[in-house]
């Protein structure tokens, strides 16, 4: 595995607990 596909994993994977927060924060407003 190259640095780049890693960094790209880690990228997909901030982005869908950056969503998920979201989702969280407008369920319990």
């Amino acid at each position: 595995m190259g640095g780049v596909e890693l960094a790209l994993l880690v990228l997909k994977l901030m982005v869908a607990l950056l969503q998920l927060l979201d989702a969280v924060l407008k369920t319990f407003r």
